[in-house]
């Protein structure tokens, strides 16, 4: 009986044994030395990737639950172009158990990374996805997502995603999205889905009523319709909403109301331009345009010469003022006009420019005044 009690009393001691040497196991194995690690992340930030490399790789050996470890060490690999090895990292990491939601949101964003190096975009957008599935409020996977969607022409959902995108970044604005329901539209109108694409661009408009391109392609897809009067409506519509874009339209208006009969138009459309815009040059060289066709030289050389004026940078009215001179014969004005453009000709010419940053200067210097580079100024 006591040789019974006497081993039952060694079992117990020897079970204690046990429990305090696994605890102090275990305890030994949860108690890593991180200093590989943060030596890692220091050579990140100083950018020696190399170093960061090895000791990323020690890191695991001493850790190998070191999730965020093993993402460095396939961003370096694919940094490197070695984005299919990188991947092989990043998906071994996905099969793990008992992930955090914080190791999910950074595997997801380096297999996006490489997918997207790879040029798999549809994996691209699954991990994207999945990862604002995590947290919806990641504003770098919505705007990766976006770029993706583009690329893909998916408009419909770029659009839905750019909406995500203006609640994120608090914007009140949704002119941004305009874009989006016009390359949906664009994409009907290349088919001759003339009429869908025509509900597109108009709400385009209806979210931002100063999306150019859906002005313009409501007109050339009434023009493709043979229906030059609404064209023509449309485009009126754009340069009494976004008077600066008429040069968009201006040689289209001139050819439909040709068609029409109706070119005088021109004229009063040129002239509400020029109200609002008193130097758009475009409507300035057209209404000219429209003076020389009547017949009214004295009428289109004032123009002219105040579309010079107003654009000295351009030759546009130059070059108008000379086909002018030569139709009516006044050669001493066509010679004066000649003058000058030789005298701009000498001033371009012999122009000095800094090789280092462009600025520019009528005389040689020898220290930029924007840059302070010396001695790089040619001509």
């Amino acid at each position: 009986m006591d040789s019974i009690v006497i081993i039952f009393l060694l079992a117990i001691i020897a079970l204690i044994f046990i429990y305090v040497y696994y605890d102090r196991f275990k305890r030994e194995k949860k108690t890593t030395d991180p200093s590989a690690y943060i030596e890692g992340l220091k050579a990140l930030l100083d950018r020696r990737e190399e170093v960061a490399f090895s000791r990323f790789r020690e890191a695991v050996s001493e850790d190998s639950a070191n999730v965020d470890a093993y993402v460095r060490i396939g961003d370096i690999l694919r940094k490197y172009g070695k984005p299919d090895k990188a991947l092989q990292v990043h998906k071994d990491l996905t099969i793990r158990h008992g992930l955090t939601p914080d190791d999910k949101r950074i595997i997801l964003r380096a297999l996006a990374e490489d997918f997207t190096t790879l040029s798999d975009f549809k994996s691209a957008q699954s991990a994207l996805t999945e990862l604002l599935s995590i947290e919806s409020n990641n504003k770098w996977a919505a705007e990766k997502l976006l770029d993706i969607y583009a690329h893909e022409e998916e408009w419909e959902e770029a659009f839905r995603i750019k909406e995500k995108l203006i609640k994120l970044e608090g914007g009140k604005s949704k002119s941004g999205l305009a874009i989006y329901k016009f390359l949906r539209g664009e994409k009907l109108f290349n088919e001759k889905e003339y009429h869908k694409a025509r509900l597109l661009f108009k709400e385009a408009i209806g979210i931002d009523s100063a999306c150019v391109p859906a002005y313009i392609y409501i007109g050339d897809s009434y023009l493709a319709e043979n229906r030059e009067e609404d064209a023509v409506e449309f485009w009126k519509k754009l340069i009494a909403a976004v008077p600066e874009a008429a040069h968009f339209v201006l040689s289209r208006l001139k050819r439909a109301l040709f068609d029409l009969g109706k070119f005088g138009e021109i004229s009063s459309i040129c002239a509400e331009i020029l109200e609002v815009s008193p130097k758009n040059i475009d409507a300035r060289l057209t209404l000219a345009e429209y003076h020389f066709k009547k017949g009214e030289y004295s009428i289109a050389v004032e123009h002219l010469n105040l579309a010079a004026d107003d654009h000295p940078d351009s030759l546009l009215p130059t070059l108008d003022l000379a086909k002018l001179y030569l139709t009516i014969g006044d050669k001493g004005r066509l010679g004066e006009l000649i003058n000058k453009l030789e005298e701009r000709r000498e001033a371009v010419e012999n122009e000095y420019r800094c090789n280092r940053c462009g600025h520019k200067s009528k005389a040689k210097k020898w220290l930029c005044p924007s840059c302070k580079a010396v001695d790089s100024f040619v001509i």
